[in-house]
């Protein structure tokens, strides 16, 4: 290890920084000494070490509660001699990312004289693809995977009245024959983002697929059903303009007591909505 003996601090410091993995040192004060990429771990990517080094979490984050869990961790490391690790979530401008923070106890001669830690992005980007499963990327709505993933969890808690509400664009094929593909796509996009912008609380949305649209509502009755329905035609009917008649036929089926079928109430609120989309036209 002679090697290490001759390199200069310069030299030490840039292998550090050099490293594959975001690695941090910290006294036993749990002050850091050490980290060898501020900006990707930080709130907004914007530290910089004068910010960081010789300071606690403590002073570091604005969230409190956040700040207190590292801290006590770095504490917990320090008074057990044991590592821990977890996962936490740290506020970005490209949306929340997700890091595997693992912490180990360093020992000189019997002695525990600081912590070393690593931090690895790669849970962010599991997250990122978890999110994306459900998502649509177009309309920026759960998709119907969704459904699959989490549509079990969000019925536990569901209260009756629970109304399915269908939805499905009139005028898609004539705008893309018209105008290409793109003005189609602009034209889910607003509907997405009207659907998104009165959705009640307690509710979800989805894109189904092609030019169809889901809305579950949780503790919603038939009157609510229309009352929104009515809402969301005058505020399409609002955002349309000569190229984009944003123009939806709506259908709904409240259950209001029992057990809930999804299945049977989704095809009833289907029919409901085909019905007037028949009648409409």
């Amino acid at each position: 290890m002679q090697w290490i003996d001759a390199l200069g601090y310069e030299e030490v410091m840039t292998f550090l920084r050099s490293t594959p993995a975001n690695l941090f040192f910290k006294d036993t004060e749990c002050r850091y000494l050490f980290i060898s990429d501020v900006r990707t771990f930080f709130p907004y990517g914007e530290g910089q070490e004068e910010d960081v080094l010789g300071k606690t979490d403590l002073e570091i984050w604005g969230n409190e509660e956040q700040a207190h869990f590292y801290y006590e961790q770095d504490q917990k490391v320090l008074a057990t001699g044991k590592g821990t690790s977890f996962i936490t979530e740290v506020p970005r401008k490209d949306g929340t990312a997700y890091y595997q923070i693992k912490k180990n106890p360093v020992v000189l001669e019997g002695k525990i004289v600081g912590l070393i830690g690593d931090i690895t992005e790669r849970v962010r980007l599991e997250k990122q693809a978890e999110n994306w499963a459900v998502h649509d990327d177009l309309t920026g709505l759960y998709n119907r995977n969704y459904l699959k993933v989490k549509g079990a969890e969000q019925l536990k808690g569901a209260i009756m009245p629970i109304t399915i509400i269908m939805g499905d664009c009139n005028y898609l094929k004539r705008v893309n024959d018209a105008y290409g593909h793109e003005y189609g796509d602009l034209l889910l996009k607003r509907v997405g983002r009207v659907i998104r912008e009165n959705l009640p609380p307690e509710s979800v949305a989805l894109r189904m697929g092609g030019d169809e649209f889901l809305i579950a509502c949780n503790h919603f009755s038939a009157e609510e059903a229309e009352q929104l329905i009515e809402r969301l035609h005058g505020e399409l009917a609002r955002q349309s303009d000569d190229r984009l008649k944003l123009d939806v036929a709506f259908g709904y089926h409240t259950v209001t007591e029992g057990p809930f079928d999804y299945i049977a109430v989704y095809h009833a609120a289907d029919r409901d909505m085909y019905r007037n989309k028949r009648k409409n036209r």
